[in-house]
């Protein structure tokens, strides 16, 4: 009779008599440990030693030798750049020197906004990537980015509707207590959901943010400081150039006769001089443009290469560093393997590149 009965039931009927059934009880949201005031505090606290752990001591003050800020600095070099262009040039030819200019103050100001947390991935992409560690390190930080603005507007939103900050999923509890057998995993599941509602993941932003300007200002002065000696070292070279091309123009257009535009010429000038004050004559001059020519700017891809090399020697120096702390040489190897995938990886892209033109 007992096995007629066990048979005419249903499995999960039978399943169900042999484990039990958990009850569908919802006693209310738990009352939180703290209140949210001491909770943010908790946070707060939490993230700043995290910080510390991770950094390390504060670094020393910088005290700047000049008064620029960063928006006088930017504007600077916007309109010196912006009164002499570069020639496009592709990645496998010397680059001009106005080229070499532009994307040295560039590459400068694009690393301090991108400190700053103020990215443009598109300018970064174009003037801080050169090998496929760059373009990596480009790619998590946009994708950081991207998930750091949908959370807040996901929060904004809900905090629009009077939903719980803690963007919690919408559950339909009874369909999923019928789902299941042994409702004791749904009660749990829950239990858990209801703790995460009453209890807050909110933190001091601003207390965060100004122990992470501590670190990073005497970076950043110390970096405006050297933008500003670059760009002076770099000023009269730019000036020689903008008068090079209005010269070059009004001389095409016929405002100026040759002569008269060698007379102006600041590279003509300035050898006519330098022949002057050392007494070259006509035998020296054969010798001087052997010298001059031998004199040529990298191409992208050369300092591409130069890069890669680097990067991979610092890697492999600090994979050597922590392993030697823990005793490990596996991780030493597979550190040393992968940078050298990376970067054949990047050179059979070159190579490629290089055959299609």
């Amino acid at each position: 009779m007992r096995r007629v009965a066990t048979v005419a039931v249903r499995p999960q009927a039978a399943a169900r008599g042999i484990v039990g059934v958990a009850p569908v009880l919802s006693l209310g949201l738990p009352a939180p440990a703290l209140t949210k005031e001491a909770q943010v505090k908790r946070n707060t606290n939490i993230a700043l030693d995290l910080i510390k752990k991770y950094k390390g001591a504060v670094p020393a003050a910088y005290e700047r030798k000049y008064p620029q800020s960063f928006d006088e600095i930017a504007k600077e070099i916007e309109a010196l750049l912006g009164s002499s262009k570069a020639k496009q040039s592709g990645d496998d030819q010397p680059m001009e020197r106005m080229a070499v200019i532009e994307r040295c103050l560039r590459q400068s100001l694009w690393n301090y906004l991108k400190d700053e947390g103020k990215p443009n991935f598109r300018e970064m992409e174009k003037w801080l990537t050169y090998t496929a560690v760059d373009e990596s390190s480009v790619a998590q930080a946009k994708r950081a980015a991207d998930l750091k603005e949908k959370a807040a507007a996901l929060k904004q939103k809900n905090a629009a509707e009077g939903k719980s900050a803690a963007c919690l999923p919408a559950v339909d509890w009874a369909a999923e207590y019928a789902a299941v057998v042994d409702r004791e995993i749904v009660a749990e599941k829950r239990h858990r959901y209801n703790a995460m509602a009453v209890n807050t993941a909110d933190r001091d932003e601003a207390l965060i943010e100004a122990l992470q300007a501590e670190y990073r200002k005497p970076t950043q002065s110390k970096r405006l400081d050297g933008l500003v000696e670059m760009l002076n070292k770099f000023k009269p070279i730019i000036a020689r150039e903008a008068i090079m091309q209005r010269l070059t123009i009004k001389h095409l257009e016929g405002q100026l006769g040759t002569w008269r535009y060698l007379d102006w010429n600041p590279e003509v000038r300035d050898r006519a001089e330098t022949e002057a004050d050392n007494g070259c004559w006509w035998w020296w001059y054969e010798q001087e443009e052997k010298r001059m020519a031998a004199i040529r700017l990298r191409t992208k891809n050369e300092v591409t290469a130069i890069m890669e090399k680097e990067q991979a020697k610092r890697m492999s120096t600090s994979k050597k560093s922590s392993s030697s702390g823990s005793g490990d040489k596996k991780d030493d190897a597979r550190a040393r393997l992968l940078a050298e995938v990376i970067m054949l990886q990047q050179r059979k892209g070159t190579d490629s590149a290089e055959a299609a033109h």
